[in-house]
């Protein structure tokens, strides 16, 4: 057996777990999805009042796994009301169960989908976000598009991310953060400004923008 086929395996596998990152299925989707709730608290607490929600805001967040922060805005003023959209069926009935209450009263609504089309009309909310969801976006330009054209004008766009990627380093966050940055700017977000969280095991970096 050769070298390369020595490490095919493992390779594989990386590849597997990747993958239920970027959309968890199955069974091992559902122990994905409670292992997200729990290790990305630390990051999604840090992002919260970056958003700066404010009473009434209409809330809008790409990728909303296992619900743990949809729950989060909800809390953060009264009157919130949240969408959001995820591509895995898995997140999406985890996200319904932890946010049953305010589902049923009208103030949750979650969606199956994907960052572009997105199914609201324009000027729908006050501010969006997403979490470690940008690196999977197949065409990051048209769902930043997308996501301009939802926001109403002066609101605010969020977008964090902290590079898991074997061999991610210091510098790959900054150099998301440079990425991003040019990226809200060519899609016609203004007052682009980037903050970074010195985390473990390695930055995260959030990129925001007005419309």
């Amino acid at each position: 057996m050769s070298a390369g086929e020595e490490h095919r395996p493992a390779e594989r596998r990386r590849r597997s777990i990747w993958q239920q990152f970027s959309r968890p299925t199955g069974a091992l989707g559902w122990l994905v999805g409670h292992l997200m709730a729990i290790k990305n608290r630390e990051r999604s607490e840090w992002l919260m009042p970056l958003l700066g929600v404010q009473p009434n805001d209409r809330v809008l967040e790409i990728g909303f796994g296992p619900g743990v922060d949809v729950r989060r805005v909800c809390a953060a003023a009264p009157g919130v009301r949240v969408a959001g959209i995820d591509h895995s069926e898995e997140m999406l009935r985890q996200a319904r169960k932890r946010n049953a209450a305010t589902v049923r009263e009208g103030r949750v609504d979650l969606r199956l989908g994907s960052a572009f089309p997105l199914p609201f009309p324009d000027a729908a909310f006050d501010r969006a976000f997403s979490v470690n969801t940008v690196q999977f976006w197949p065409d990051r330009a048209a769902g930043l598009a997308e996501l301009h054209r939802v926001l109403e004008p002066g609101g605010l766009l969020a977008i964090a991310i902290q590079p898991r990627n074997q061999g991610a380093t210091e510098e790959t966050t900054r150099e998301w953060g440079a990425r991003l940055s040019a990226e809200l700017q060519a899609a016609g977000f203004s007052r682009v400004r980037l903050e970074f969280n010195d985390m473990r095991p390695v930055p995260a970096v959030c990129a925001l923008g007005t419309r």
